[in-house]
């Protein structure tokens, strides 16, 4: 078996059928994940944001996992899911399909801040209303197609080691990134001392560290992410932060 299938570090991103993806998504994209794993992820960022944003863009959004969340936590909010491979935005769209004709209630009206507007005349209006708010495209991080300030909160969870061109994605990042609004980024933390590792990880079991120290050593160490966000020209809208075993980088548009 391909390790980075399990790692989801350097997986193949052309936009043909990859063995490697189908495996990622299949170890995944788990109602145990969603609920242990990225559902909490998601209530994190969340919390840690002083606004309500109106327009999310989870970049390298993989089988779309995070931008679900976003919109069962967020109804009122636009959540965009984009990856350059065309097999894990196929596997968003039929799972999100599969979401709004299970989870989605017909109803004539539409609510939206406590007044009624649209009136819909059958179930398939209203999924496709539904699906209005949540979208998963295919798209390259150095080419995004959105206008300026299209978004208020980016996420890259697990994205940026493998992206191909860092300091131009970077960029591209933040011109799509509207005023006031922010970007994380997260990844394992690469340098992260011995002791403290051995301490984090304990009592987990050998396989799962193993795995852990392989995911460690996929991601950058905090001088190459400095670097990048240098010689984007973000080195004073950022920060970054440590957390036991992950990294977060911050990036505000209010500079």
């Amino acid at each position: 078996m391909p390790e980075n299938a399990v790692l989801g570090c350097n997986l193949s991103k052309n936009l043909s059928f990859s063995q490697d993806e189908e495996l990622y998504i299949a170890t995944s994209d788990t109602k145990i994940k969603m609920k242990n794993d990225y559902a909490p992820f998601v209530d994190k960022i969340l919390t840690d944001i002083s606004y309500v944003p109106n327009k999310v863009l989870d970049l390298g959004c993989g089988p779309g996992y995070i931008t679900r969340r976003i919109n069962e936590v967020l109804p009122n909010c636009f959540a965009l899911g984009v990856d350059k491979s065309a097999t894990m935005i196929n596997h968003a769209n039929k799972v999100l399909r599969r979401r709004l004709e299970g989870d989605c209630a017909f109803q004539s009206g539409v609510e939206i801040n406590g007044t009624m507007h649209a009136k819909l005349k059958d179930k398939a209006a209203y999924l496709d209303y539904c699906d209005f708010r949540i979208k998963y495209i295919i798209a390259d991080s150095v080419n995004l197609p959105f206008g300026n300030f299209s978004f208020d909160l980016i996420i890259l969870k697990g994205t940026f080691k493998c992206l191909d061109d860092k300091l131009n994605s970077l960029k591209e990042i933040y011109r799509v990134l509207s005023y006031g609004g922010e970007v994380f980024i997260y990844e394992f933390r690469k340098d992260i001392p011995e002791d403290e590792f051995n301490l984090l990880t304990k009592d987990m079991k050998p396989q799962k560290v193993n795995l852990l120290k392989r995911k460690l050593n996929c991601s950058l160490d905090i001088p190459e992410y400095e670097k990048y966000l240098f010689e984007a020209g973000l080195a004073g809208c950022s920060e970054i932060k440590t957390d036991g075993l992950d990294l977060k980088i911050r990036i505000s548009k209010n500079c």
